[in-house]
């Protein structure tokens, strides 16, 4: 069977954009990139909210290979990782790889063949060797399951589909939730909206931010070192080292855990002025059971005379705002829906159907067998199909995840090629004893803690697993990636 290209790559985001540069690094230069949007970024394009922000340094949050670049801020906001990944994009000509308005609905694989099949808007067919979903876990807004949500009457959005139309000046303003979005809007909007109500179910551990602008002339001249950029990465990745070894290792390293948690306690006490706020706005859960925040004017926008901390739970959603369960009802011309991201759901990760061998769908098992994968790429039964971010992949800074991953994939690939073999899956023994593996870690992380497990974290799944996060380190995976057998994959023809 005639070709049309060797490798599809579904999603023209980070994780696309870095595929399709390790692709090419490697001499696959037949791919294609399906994006159904009609510019590239993923959730860089999507999320275009008052104040968004990268949470991690920005040194390290670009890939490895390509950190020589200007940012304005310690921490860029939001507009410069998207030109960041034009940049990226133009530099390494993968622009002219990539087809916009394609959606992808369906892959499926052709056994007869070691092909896949991919249906995409229009219907239009595509066939390659592999398949690359590139598609993220951040990709669908995540609505609040509350009354009535369909029947308010003034502005309604959610942070990741922001309405830059809209005014906000004077306005009386709700925002549902209270994570890492929030953290961003809330004290951007504070100063011209007429009221703010947040309504918060669990309250985010927030710590100082040591974000500061950089100015021009250091940014062109911190450019030319490319030793300080590396030195400056390095410590920034061993930070989220030390960060990540903590949470993993949480229910043997608790003390440890419980003195990063006092120190963010007395910096809630310190900047929020009434006291009966700061224990509002205190967690009950340990520190990395949510992903914590980091913001100099979040929890100081809770002393402004117009902004209100609303803690109730919310009974519905009226016409003209909220009512919350002490009888309250909270008049409202705008509501902002800060509630994330499906993350591991059927339907999202992937958020297309995957047939593979024996016409089993990947959504489908996933949803009815746990969220499980090899190593966050791989799953048995799905030959010649690979995930950017598979179950047991996420950590602190995606960049680091994102290489780690690819160059594993790229490895798979190459070996098949230099083999003459067109057919690469994971054996379903190495599979299964790496997900008893991730099962077993888990249950030293501050996932297994009793107050996280009823915290809703988006980390836990379903069934009741943390499957979005590795429980293991960042080092950890990439040496696990450098040094690993090839062998726990069958390549055949």
């Amino acid at each position: 069977m005639e070709l049309d290209f060797e490798t599809v790559v579904v999603g023209a985001g980070v994780s696309g954009i870095g595929a399709g540069i390790e692709l090419l690094k490697n001499d696959f230069d037949s791919f294609v990139i399906l994006e159904r949007a009609q510019d590239l970024g993923g959730t860089w394009r999507d999320n275009s909210y008052p104040g968004i922000a990268v949470d991690i340094p920005s040194i390290a949050y670009c890939f490895s290979f390509e950190m020589d670049h200007p940012w304005s801020r310690t921490y860029a906001p939001g507009a410069e990782i998207q030109d960041y990944l034009r940049h990226c994009s133009e530099k390494y000509e993968i622009d002219k790889h990539i087809e916009y308005g394609v959606g992808v609905s369906k892959i499926e694989f052709d056994a007869k063949t070691n092909t896949w099949t991919t249906q995409a808007d229009g219907g239009r067919v595509y066939r390659s060797r592999y398949v690359i979903a590139a598609t993220g876990i951040l990709s669908q807004p995540k609505l609040p399951e509350i009354e009535g949500l369909e029947n308010f009457s003034g502005k309604s959005m959610h942070t990741a589909r922001w309405d830059h139309d809209h005014d906000l000046g004077g306005e009386r303003v709700g925002v549902i939730g209270t994570g890492a979005s929030a953290v961003q809007i809330v004290p951007s909007i504070a100063p011209d909206v007429g009221r703010l109500a947040v309504f918060q179910r669990t309250p985010i551990w927030v710590g100082p931010k040591d974000d500061e602008a950089i100015a021009a002339e250091d940014r062109k001249g911190f450019r030319f070192s490319q030793m300080g950029l590396r030195v400056r990465r390095f410590f920034t990745e061993l930070g989220f080292e030390i960060g990540t070894y903590l949470v993993v290792n949480y229910q043997k390293r608790k003390s440890f855990v419980r003195q990063g948690e006092a120190r963010l306690v007395k910096y809630v006490r310190q900047v929020v002025k009434d006291p009966a706020l700061q224990e509002k706005l205190l967690p009950n859960y340990g520190l990395g059971c949510k992903r914590p925040a980091f913001s100099n004017e979040y929890l100081q926008t809770f002393n402004r005379e117009n902004v209100d901390l609303v803690t109730s739970g919310i009974t519905r959603i009226t016409e003209s705002g909220v009512m919350t369960d002490d009888g309250v009802h909270h008049e409202l011309d705008t509501l902002i829906l800060s509630t994330g991201f499906k993350t591991f759901e059927k339907g999202n990760a992937p958020s297309f159907e995957v047939v593979g061998l024996d016409e089993v769908e990947l959504g489908q098992f996933w949803h009815d067998n746990r969220y499980q994968s090899y190593a966050g790429i791989a799953v048995p039964g799905f030959p010649n199909f690979f995930l950017t971010v598979g179950p047991y992949s996420g950590g602190f800074n995606w960049f680091t995840m994102l290489d780690a991953h690819l160059k594993y994939i790229l490895r798979c690939m190459r070996r098949a090629r230099s083999g003459g073999t067109s057919r690469v899956e994971v054996r379903r023994e190495a599979h299964d004893e790496y997900f008893e593996m991730m099962l077993r870690e888990a249950e030293d992380t501050v996932f297994k803690d009793p107050a996280c497990v009823t915290a809703r974290s988006y980390y836990i799944d379903r069934h009741g697993d943390a499957s979005v996060g590795l429980p293991r380190t960042p080092w950890w995976r990439a040496l696990r990636v450098r040094f690993s057998n090839l062998n726990v994959f069958r390549f055949e023809s």
